[in-house]
């Protein structure tokens, strides 16, 4: 029953149109009082193009809060994990003061059925005025549409920011995307993560 619930409020918000990234944890350290200004971003996806797309969608949402930013993929375009020496050369490269990682920790699908409708000619408002043989006729006539499915991929994304003069987390959040693919799920989640930045004071 709850995944029957939670499958038609996913359909409902898609098909209205509404924000499809729900921001589920903010954790920020207190004793944090540094502004940052030079951020190196970091995508951790599978596929090359996700992460160049996501890094690069996250270097224009800081840069267009005043900050500066730079890509890892830009830096280094090679695929694969990363050494430490690798990442720590980029920081030294950028002059970057801290740096973004993002992370996906945990995805799953969910399948929503949506049913048929059926349509009778005439409605309720005009079923009289087609006199006896109209109304009778109509009562025959009846179109309808045919249920389907639509496959909906639910990401969990941690996005965490370290300042590299003490090499500890400052800040990160959790947020949670319902889409029916990867563009539109990232075009979400940067929807939601560009307001999130700008309300964390740390820039």
């Amino acid at each position: 029953m709850k995944a029957r619930l939670l499958s038609l409020l996913c359909s409902l918000l898609l098909l209205t149109g509404c924000q499809t990234t729900e921001v589920l944890n903010i954790w920020s350290d207190d004793s944090q009082s540094e502004k940052f200004s030079d951020v190196l971003v970091i995508a951790i996806f599978k596929e090359p193009a996700y992460r160049n797309i996501a890094e690069q969608r996250l270097v224009e949402v800081l840069q267009a809060q005043g900050v500066e930013a730079e890509s890892a993929g830009i830096l280094y375009p090679q695929e694969g994990p990363m050494d430490q020496d690798t990442i720590d050369g980029m920081v030294a490269q950028s002059s970057a003061d801290s740096v973004m990682i993002v992370r996906l920790v945990d995805t799953r699908e969910e399948t929503v059925y949506t049913p048929g409708t059926t349509y009778v000619p005439g409605g309720y408002g005009g079923r009289y005025s087609m006199g006896y043989y109209g109304y009778y006729g109509g009562g025959y006539t009846v179109m309808s549409t045919p249920g389907y499915t639509t496959e909906y991929n639910i990401s969990t994304v941690e996005t965490t920011l370290f300042s590299t003069a003490t090499n500890k987390r400052v800040w990160s959040t959790i947020t949670e995307t319902t889409e029916t693919s990867v563009n539109k799920a990232i075009d979400s989640y940067i929807k939601v993560i560009g307001k999130t930045i700008s309300e964390s004071g740390l820039f």
